[in-house]
């Protein structure tokens, strides 16, 4: 144990004082901020001022109504006149009552010569087969396109509407969308919303499968780097192959833990200013105290067995290249259970949820989910943990025994067959 004890102090030491991990350190939180935050401040600034658009209508009332509905304000701001509603922050419009072809080839040449941006033509027989026709230069504004079409249907809806006899404010009631608030239910009690379930529940899937795949790979890389420079050769003079692999393992595994800690104290040092503005709004986020809990777990068990994989398919090649070729064996489990990690969050209580969930490859990722949603019987996570601890006993003790071979093999990739006999020898 001591000389496990040894590597690990070794790869730890190594690998924290190294610049590669000191700047991913630091620019992780600077990148996932800038993700987050550029994103925001660009939608705040428009390429273009206000919108210009034409609206052509044969009936005035719509195409009145239309305008209405394109510069009317954002919801919870004071309305404005009509008279000072021919030119707000979004639209400019204009409307014109005596559509011609003549017209419509105009409007094409101000479109193409900057003049408008767009123009809307509502012709009765499209309307009727509830279609609208808008034309413009940049056609991938998906903020326009879906302002002039909101304002098409709820100018025709209103129309309709006051039709049939009813009044304005009773329009605009009817039209008044209806706020669903989703509750989460669990054991009697109500919970987080079904939103805040979900980005929770996303984000820390992610945050584990992020790090038990950089981990897992950097052990890989860490026995080909010195599988290469003959270092193993030395190493193996004073302790065994299985000590070494084990101490690889909780080495980087170490180091992998510090820098989530150093992420979460950037974190919280950085955000706290912006939740303690935001608590109103984030009275519905609700992270279940088990879920902070188990994620420690489900980190260590999945980086295990996942990194004695990975340290199997170092010991197999000399490159990374050939790595890059060899570790699907490895990314198929973790990228099946992303895949399935929507219907396991939307029914944790089905049959197949619960039956993937322990499978050991998919466990660290679809269990946790199930946790975050709504926490299993403790005989399914018991279950859990006891077939995660033996697969990657197992897994640990095959890939010791590849380990012992191929770190001393050199040359070309071994086959199936070479494979077997490494076994077969390494018993």
């Amino acid at each position: 144990m001591h000389n496990v004890w040894l590597v690990v102090h070794r790869e730890y030491l190594e690998r924290i004082r190294s610049k590669t991990f000191i700047l991913f350190t630091l620019l992780m939180p600077a990148l996932l901020a800038a993700g987050v935050l550029v994103p925001t401040k660009l939608s705040e600034f428009k390429s273009v001022g206000a919108q210009r658009i034409v609206v052509v209508s044969a009936d005035p009332d719509l195409a009145n109504a239309v305008r209405q509905e394109l510069l009317a304000p954002p919801p919870g701001s004071t309305a404005g006149s009509p008279a000072e509603l021919g030119a707000n922050d979004g639209f400019v419009v204009q409307v014109i009552t005596t559509p011609s072809d003549d017209l419509r080839e105009t409007l094409r040449q101000h479109v193409s010569a900057g003049i408008i941006d767009g123009f809307l033509w509502l012709n009765a027989d499209d309307l009727a087969h509830h279609k609208a026709s808008y034309s413009a230069k940049d056609v991938a504004d998906f903020e326009t396109n879906r302002a002039v079409r909101s304002a098409v249907r709820t100018a025709l809806v209103k129309q309709h509407l006051a039709q049939k006899g009813m009044t304005g404010p009773q329009v605009e009631t009817l039209l008044t969308p209806v706020e669903l608030k989703t509750v989460h239910i669990t054991k009697g009690r109500e919970g987080a919303s079904g939103m805040a379930v979900f980005m929770t529940g996303f984000f820390m899937v992610m945050l584990l499968y992020v790090n038990v795949l950089v981990y897992g790979i950097s052990v890989m890389r860490s026995i080909i780097e010195e599988k290469n420079s003959r270092i193993l050769e030395v190493l193996l003079s004073s302790v065994t192959a299985k000590e070494l692999l084990a101490g690889k393992i909780l080495g980087v595994g170490a180091v992998g833990l510090t820098q989530i800690a150093i992420w979460l104290i950037i974190g919280a040092v950085f955000s706290t200013p912006g939740i303690v503005a935001a608590k109103p709004y984030l009275s519905d986020v609700h992270i279940p105290v088990t879920a902070i809990a188990l994620f420690g777990v489900f980190f260590l068990l999945g980086y295990f067995l996942y990194s004695t994989m990975y340290a199997a398919l170092g010991a197999m090649v000399n490159t990374d290249h050939e790595a890059q070729q060899m570790q699907w064996p490895a990314l198929l489990p973790i990228l099946l259970a992303i895949f399935l990690a929507n219907p396991v969050m939307q029914h944790p209580d089905s049959q197949m949820a619960v039956w993937l969930s322990l499978v050991p490859f998919f466990a660290p990722i679809l269990m946790f989910i199930r946790v975050m949603v709504e926490t299993p019987p403790v005989w399914q996570l018991v279950l859990c943990f006891a077939l995660m601890l033996a697969t990657i006993y197992g897994l640990l003790a095959l890939s010791s025994r590849i380990y012992r071979i191929g770190i001393l093999m050199y040359g070309k990739r071994p086959t199936l067959p070479e494979l077997r006999r490494w076994l077969k020898y390494a018993g």
